[in-house]
């Protein structure tokens, strides 16, 4: 998929809506760009899938499709927290810091005082277990992209990812009402389960 594809799936929408997302692109792809999957692919094709997934099951508002694009900038880039707010305002920090699974420490003027740490899976989790239904849709949306592409991982570490899937995310994607996701995790979570043990 490229940029003009990806854009045609959005509907018409205000023109400050449209260009934040368009900002969001640019941001998930430029701060990105340096990064490749364990796959080959350019790590912004993740992103960008997430994005489009949030899309096709119905989650097209804009705030959903910019958390679905920019996901991941805190948790793998230096992008400064300032940037985000300046973009996308002060709430999108919030819940791009709760979809982290890490962590990093800035000073007064937006430099990197502290290399990221990974939160614990007990906090990451249970941030996510009390976060707003759409941050646990856009975490459900990522965890079953990365599950349907992870068959290049080593065993240890699919075996690992199924069962967080197992025991984190299935049941925080349960507490969303109607959640279009909870089937198809279920689905792939058990079909990898059954082909690691």
């Amino acid at each position: 998929m490229n940029r003009e594809e990806f854009f045609g799936l959005i509907s018409e929408r205000p023109h400050t809506e449209m260009e934040q997302i368009r900002w969001a692109y640019w941001l998930a792809k430029n701060a990105h760009r340096p990064f490749y999957r364990d796959g080959g692919e350019r790590f912004f094709e993740h992103p960008r899938a997430v994005a489009v997934s949030l899309i096709e099951h119905g989650y097209s508002g804009t705030g959903a499709i910019i958390k679905g694009l920019t996901h991941d900038v805190i948790e793998d880039t230096n992008t400064p927290h300032d940037m985000i707010v300046a973009l996308f305002g002060p709430e999108m920090l919030r819940s791009l810091k709760v979809l982290s699974r890490y962590r990093s420490i800035f000073d007064a003027t937006g430099q990197l005082v502290r290399p990221q740490h990974k939160k614990p899976a007990g906090e990451y989790f249970g941030d996510l277990l009390t976060a707003p239904d759409e941050e646990k849709i856009v975490k459900c949306a990522d965890r079953l992209h990365n599950l349907q592409t992870c068959g290049c991982w080593e065993r240890p570490r699919r075996i690992k990812y199924v069962g967080e899937t197992d025991q984190y995310v299935i049941p925080i994607a349960e507490t969303v009402t109607g959640n279009p996701y909870l089937p198809e995790l279920k689905e792939i979570a058990l079909k990898l389960f059954l082909r690691v043990e």
